[in-house]
């Protein structure tokens, strides 16, 4: 794959390529199969996340505040929202 050997701006995971509104508990996020999404907080106010990650563990994330990804600086993929408004998968 390109870009895998240094260059930063083309690493194919570093930067979204696409985003998608999310509705918690509807199952598998679309496009999930081979590689999971970061789940943006859209909400005005923290609260706590619920997903199912890549490896198919679920976790609670408690207070992630608004306008950061869940996991913070470590960003978790996910494969599944099971609790969470306004979220918003990134690709």
């Amino acid at each position: 794959m390109n870009g895998l050997q240094g260059n930063t701006m083309a690493e194919p995971r570093v930067f979204g390529h696409d985003a998608l509104a999310l509705t918690a508990g509807t199952g598998v996020i679309a496009n999930t199969k081979e590689r999971g999404v970061v789940i943006y907080n859209g909400k005005a106010t923290a609260q706590d996340i619920t997903i199912v990650t890549e490896a198919g563990t679920q976790v609670i994330f408690k207070s992630v505040q608004p306008g950061t990804v869940v996991g913070g600086k470590t960003p978790m993929l996910a494969t599944k929202l099971i609790v969470g408004t306004d979220c918003v998968a990134i690709y």
